[in-house]
């Protein structure tokens, strides 16, 4: 066989690999261009929407989908994974249903409830699952320390080894779990992997795409700042999924913008206290101007804070994970500061895995691994909306709109094979 038969094949993967990018980036492009978010353009307050491709518009790019799965939901649910980073497979349980009748046994394996998003999600979580009448909660576990990946798994395992009939996990970071999800997977044992979604067939995850939230904020910033300047970037933890999906939308929306400069970037673990550290520190050996900072979520409080306390003003600010106390400072402020930030309504996001998990069991068959959804934006337009009287900047628990609830029905059912 010669040599340019034998690469034949090769070429021809990738050809068809290309056109499928391409097909899903048009769709994506045509949804974000058609759906209604009833959010306002990436200019927020200040003015229309960029045209596609400048600075203050969102990029487009096509997520990992090899067999165009994405293209075959509607268009406002395929909308929200332009840019996702983790690989969309056929989920394994399309056709599964449970051996025998209810009431079903379900474990659960959640990070500590170390804030009051950990523990609103999982009391919504648990409450769902015991109004149903179907579900028997077998165990509810947390290791001591967000930090503690090992103990995690084993807490995991060891629920394997119980054999429910399902079991919802919150892992601490995607890819360590891919083998034990899988070992899960093969022993018959669905898996509900909420927030942070892992790259298996075997996993049904739910969550938001952080690289979209984090672009779509970094453009509004990017245009409030009049597509000139510069940016301080403050990390998470570096090296947690979250934190790199983050940076490379910031990334990404930076990239159409010339005239923006990263002055540097900081870490604040995701912590308001650490935060205001790292950029006091920052800030005290950078003297010049700051006209923006990209924040990979919860740590705006922070930001403001070092800010404040040094006299100076505090700049545009990509407020993923919006606070009671961010949105504080920003009705406080609305004068002099624009709220660009992301709702996160706790009590319904506990609720969707548990309805996530009720339909799995219902035998209505999920047809993809990755069930992904954008978060609504809050802005100048709708702050009013969700600030509540006696909100103070220090106040720490997550701020929602009022009419968020995480997913639609509608989003919802599209992840399902039996759609009613």
């Amino acid at each position: 066989m010669s040599p340019s038969l034998s690469r034949a094949p090769r070429r021809l993967g990738r050809l068809h690999l290309a056109a499928l990018a391409s097909a899903t980036a048009a769709l994506l492009l045509s949804a974000c261009s058609s759906a209604d978010s009833g959010t306002p353009s990436a200019g927020g307050s200040e003015g229309s929407l960029a045209a596609a491709g400048t600075c203050g518009s969102v990029p487009t790019v096509a997520p990992k989908d090899p067999q165009n799965l994405v293209g075959k939901l509607p268009q406002n649910v395929a909308a929200a994974y332009n840019g996702y980073t983790s690989e969309v497979l056929p989920s394994h349980w399309t056709n599964w249903k449970p051996s025998h009748p209810g009431p079903y046994k379900v474990g659960i394996v959640w990070d500590p409830p170390v804030n009051a998003f950990q523990t609103a999600t999982l009391a919504s979580l648990k409450s769902t699952l015991e109004k149903s009448g179907n579900v028997q909660i077998v165990a509810s576990v947390a290791p001591q320390s967000q930090a503690d990946v090992p103990g995690h798994l084993q807490l995991f395992n060891q629920l394997v080894a119980s054999k429910p009939d399902l079991i919802i996990v919150e892992p601490l970071a995607p890819a360590p779990y891919v083998g034990a999800i899988d070992a899960a997977g093969k022993a018959g044992i669905p898996v509900v992997a909420a927030w942070s979604p892992v790259p298996s067939a075997y996993s049904v995850g739910v969550g938001i795409n952080n690289w979209l939230q984090a672009a779509t904020l970094a453009s509004k910033v990017a245009a409030k700042m009049g597509g000139k300047g510069t940016v301080l970037m403050v990390h998470g933890i570096p090296g947690v999924q979250q934190d790199s999906d983050a940076f490379a939308g910031f990334k990404a929306a930076l990239a159409l913008c010339p005239d923006i400069k990263i002055a540097g970037e900081v870490t604040g673990n995701y912590n308001s206290a650490a935060t205001k550290a790292a950029t006091l520190q920052f800030l005290a050996t950078h003297p010049g101007r700051i006209d923006g900072v990209l924040q990979s979520g919860v740590m705006t409080t922070g930001v403001i804070q070092a800010f404040q306390q040094l006299g100076r003003p505090v700049p545009a600010i990509a407020d993923g994970g919006s606070t009671e106390g961010s949105i504080a400072f920003a009705y406080q402020n609305k004068d002099t500061y624009t709220q660009f930030g992301t709702s996160t309504p706790d009590v319904h996001i506990g609720r969707v895995f548990a309805e996530v998990a009720l339909r799995i069991l219902r035998g209505d068959g999920p047809v993809l691994n990755q069930m992904i959804t954008q978060p609504k934006y809050i802005t100048a337009e709708n702050l009013d909306t969700v600030y509540k009287p006696g909100w103070q900047p220090s106040s720490p628990g997550d701020a929602a709109l009022p009419d968020d609830t995480f997913m639609t029905d509608q989003e919802l059912a599209a992840f399902f094979r039996v759609q009613g």
